[in-house]
C-alpha cells in the first residue's frame, strides 16, 4: 500500500501540471455502483471494498470518504496510512479540499470516472479558492497498478421479448419522441442498465449485474451500440441490423461524440441501413423507415444525463448546445410492463422457496452440530462446541448452501449481490462481505442476519431475514419487534399519487424512534428485471434526493429498515413492494391513492417478536402474510420442507 501510494505521488509531481491531489473515485466509466476486477481501482489503491466511497491522495495524506453502510468495514480495512472520513459526519470531500489544499491548488481526477454532475459540484466549490479540477489524459491508477485485471470479453447475450416484454423498436420510438418533446437530435446513453434495457441485451462483464460494458447513441434517426466487437456473435450482429442498430468499437464513443457534436454523426457509407427502423413516432413526418426528418423541428441539443454521463463525454461537447437531465429511460425502465411484473413475481416465488429450503436446513444443521434450540424452540444451547465428527459452518460455508438452493430453480443465472451472511457483530456491518478465510462460525446464540439475492432471467430479487437459533435477549426481540413493525407500517403504507420515498421513510423509522433507536441507511431502492438489484430514479430514503422522483404505478422498491448495535448484533428486514391502486373508499382532491403488495414470501420467526408490541392489525397482517406464504411456496417445497413452513407460518395469537 505504501509503495502504491509513493508511486502515485511521484506521477502527480511529474503531471502537468504538477498535481496537488489525485482523487481516486468508486466508479468505472459508466458511473456504475458495482464494477469489474479491472474497474476497482479505489480498493486496488485503498485495501477499502465497498461499492461506495472516494479516496484523496495528497502529497502527505490519504483518505477515504463513505457512507454510514461501511463505517464500520472501513474501519477495520483501511491501513494506519489512511483516514477514515465519515460521510454526514465529518466535512465533505470537496470542503475538506477547499480548507485543506493550498490557493491554486491542481486536484487530478480521471474524467471518465466522474459525472458530469460531480465534476461541475467541484468546479464551482474549488473556484472559490482559486483551485482548479484537472481531467488526466491517462488515469494514474492504471499506471501503476501492474497486476490490473484486463477488460472483460464475455459475450453479449440477447434477452428474449417473452422476457423482456417490449421490442426495442417500440422502446426506441419512446425515446426518439421524448428527443423532439425536449428539442434534442440526440441522446447519449452511458448507464449499463440503461444501454442494456433500451436495446434488450444482457451480459457478464460485471459480477452480479447481468450487464455488459457499452454504451449508446440514439439520434432521431440512428441508433449506435459502442461495444467490443468481439463480444458480438454472428446471432448478435443479425439481432442488431434487425433492430436499426448500428455497432462500432467501444473506445469509437470518444470520437464519434465529438463528430455528434458537429452534427456529422452518420452510419459509416461502408455499413448497409440496417432493416429495424420502423419506428416512426406521432410528433412530426417521418420518412418511412422510422427516421425523423429533422429539418421540420430545431432540435439542436444532445440530451445527457448528468448523474450518469462521464465528465469525459461532456467536455467533447458544445456546452450551450447539451441538455442536462436526468435520462427518459431511468423511469421508463422502473416503470415494469405486464411481462416484466410477471416475471418479477414468478422470481421471487421461486426465490422465496429457495430461502425457506435455507432455513429449514440451516436449522437442521444448527441443532445437530452446535446443540442449538433451533428456530422454534428458545432456549440456550446445549452445547456452544460442535460435535467432533462434525463440519463446522461459516458465513461462507452457509451461504453456498443458500446459493445452491437457488440454482437448482428455473432461470437462475447468478447472485444478484455478494450475500450478506453475518453472525453476532459482523450483522453490524451493515454491507458486510464475508471471506472464506477470516469469517465468523456460526453460533447458536447469536443473532445470524442474511440479506441475499438472485439473477433469474425473469427477474432480480432482494430479501433480508435475522433469525436466532438459541435463546435471544429481551432487548433483541425489543429491536427485531421495532423493525418489524417499521416494516410493516412503510408496507402497508396508504398515499396519494404525487408522494415521494422521502415523505414515506418516517413511516419505517417512527417504531424504532420510539425507543431512540434508528439506522444510517436508506429504506428502498428500486430493483431491475434481470438488471442491477439496485435501480432508481426513485428510493424510500431521508436523502434529499429521494424527493426527485414521486412513487408510480408498476415500480418496485425495497421496504428494509433495520438496526444495527456496533460490537453486538444487526437487524434487518427486507421485502420487495410493487406499488399498485390503493382502492381507497375516498379519493380527496381527486388525486388518487397507491399503496404496496408485497411479493417477497419467507417467514418472519416468531421467537424473536414480542408480541406484546404490537397492534392487534400488525398481527393479523402477519398472520395474513404467513399464511398467504404457506400456500404460494408449497408446490416448491417437499414434505419435510413443508412441514418446517408450516410450522414457521402458524397463526400468532393476539
Amino acid at each position: 500500500m505504501a509503495d502504491t501510494l509513493a508511486a502515485l505521488r511521484s506521477l502527480m509531481a511529474s503531471h502537468s501540471p504538477p498535481l496537488n491531489a489525485l482523487i481516486v473515485p468508486s466508479e468505472d466509466y459508466h458511473q456504475s455502483e458495482y464494477v469489474s476486477a479491472r474497474d476497482k481501482r479505489r480498493d486496488f489503491v485503498s485495501g477499502f471494498t465497498g461499492s461506495a466511497g472516494i479516496a484523496l491522495i495528497s502529497m502527505n495524506e490519504a483518505l477515504l470518504w463513505t457512507d454510514g453502510r461501511y463505517f464500520l468495514q472501513a474501519a477495520q480495512q483501511l491501513s494506519e496510512q489512511w483516514t477514515l472520513m465519515r460521510i454526514g459526519e465529518d466535512p465533505a470531500l470537496d470542503i475538506w479540499m477547499e480548507d485543506n489544499l493550498p490557493k491554486d491548488a491542481a486536484i487530478g481526477v480521471d474524467p471518465w470516472c466522474i459525472s458530469v454532475d460531480t465534476a461541475k459540484k467541484w468546479e464551482r466549490a474549488f473556484a472559490k479558492k482559486q483551485q482548479k479540477l484537472v481531467p488526466t489524459a491517462r488515469n494514474l491508477v492504471d499506471e501503476v497498478w501492474k497486476n490490473q485485471p484486463p477488460a472483460e470479453t464475455n459475450p453479449l447475450i440477447m434477452h428474449p421479448l417473452e422476457f423482456a416484454g417490449r421490442s426495442v423498436a417500440d422502446k426506441l420510438k419512446d425515446l426518439r419522441a421524448k428527443l423532439v418533446q425536449e428539442k434534442a437530435r440526440a441522446m447519449i446513453i452511458t448507464a449499463l442498465d440503461e444501454v442494456a434495457w433500451l436495446y434488450n441485451v444482457r451480459g457478464t462483464d460485471v459480477s452480479y449485474s447481468p450487464v455488459v460494458h457499452a454504451f449508446a447513441i440514439v439520434t432521431l434517426n440512428s441508433a449506435f451500440l459502442y461495444v467490443d466487437k468481439r463480444k458480438l456473435s454472428s446471432e448478435a450482429n443479425s439481432y442488431m441490423k434487425e433492430n436499426g442498430i448500428f455497432v462500432r468499437e467501444y473506445g469509437d464513443v470518444s470520437s464519434d461524440t465529438v463528430l455528434l457534436a458537429s452534427d456529422q454523426l452518420t452510419p459509416s457509407s461502408a455499413d448497409k441501413t440496417p432493416a429495424g427502423l420502423n419506428t416512426e413516432i406521432n410528433c412530426g413526418k417521418g420518412t418511412g423507415n422510422g427516421e425523423i426528418q429533422t429539418a421540420e423541428f430545431v432540435n439542436d441539443l444532445i440530451w445527457v444525463d448528468t448523474g450518469a454521463c462521464c465528465f469525459a463525454l461532456y467536455l467533447k461537447l458544445n456546452a450551450d448546445k447539451v441538455l442536462l437531465k436526468q435520462s427518459p429511460l431511468a423511469l421508463a425502465k422502473a416503470l415494469k410492463n405486464p411481462v416484466e411484473m410477471k416475471g418479477l413475481k414468478n422470481a421471487h416465488i421461486r426465490d422465496g422457496a429457495a430461502v425457506v429450503q435455507y432455513l429449514a436446513w440451516l436449522d437442521r444443521q444448527m441443532q445437530e452440530i452446535y446443540g442449538a434450540s433451533g428456530y422454534f424452540a428458545e432456549a440456550e444451547s446445549v452445547s456452544k462446541n460442535k460435535l467432533q465428527d462434525l463440519k463446522r459452518l461459516t458465513e461462507v460455508s452457509a451461504s453456498d448452501k443458500l446459493e445452491e438452493f437457488r440454482a437448482s430453480k428455473e432461470h437462475f443465472r447468478g447472485l444478484s449481490f455478494p450475500t450478506i451472511s453475518s453472525v453476532g457483530s459482523n450483522g453490524a456491518i451493515i454491507h458486510y462481505s464475508p471471506e472464506a478465510e477470516t469469517c465468523a462460525e456460526l453460533d447458536p446464540d447469536q443473532m445470524y442476519l442474511c440479506d441475499s439475492g438472485a439473477q433469474y432471467l425473469d427477474g432480480t430479487t432482494d430479501i433480508t431475514r435475522t433469525v436466532h437459533f438459541g435463546k435471544p435477549t429481551p432487548h433483541e426481540k425489543t429491536c427485531y419487534t421495532a423493525v418489524l413493525k417499521g416494516h410493516i407500517s412503510l408496507g402497508n403504507a396508504r398515499f396519494p399519487n404525487g408522494t415521494n420515498g422521502y415523505a414515506l421513510d418516517v413511516l419505517a423509522r417512527t417504531p424504532l424512534w420510539k425507543y431512540g433507536l434508528d439506522y444510517r441507511h436508506g429504506t428502498g431502492h428500486g430493483i431491475g428485471s434481470y438488471l442491477n438489484v439496485h435501480e432508481g430514479p426513485h428510493q424510500i430514503s431521508f436523502r434529499p434526493s429521494a424527493q426527485n422522483v414521486p412513487l408510480q404505478v408498476s415500480m418496485t422498491v425495497t421496504d428494509e429498515p433495520g438496526y444495527y448495535e456496533d460490537g453486538k448484533f444487526g437487524i434487518r428486514l427486507e421485502n420487495v413492494l410493487i406499488v399498485k391502486e390503493g382502492n381507497t373508499k375516498f379519493n380527496f382532491g381527486d388525486k388518487g391513492y397507491l399503496t404496496f403488495e408485497h411479493i417477497t414470501w419467507a417467514p418472519y420467526q416468531r421467537k424473536l417478536i414480542d408480541v406484546s408490541l404490537l397492534v392487534p392489525e400488525e398481527i393479523q397482517w402477519l398472520n395474513d402474510y404467513h399464511s398467504k406464504c404457506s400456500e404460494i411456496l408449497a408446490p416448491y417445497l417437499n414434505q419435510s420442507e413443508m412441514e418446517w413452513l408450516k410450522n414457521a407460518t402458524a397463526p400468532i395469537a393476539a
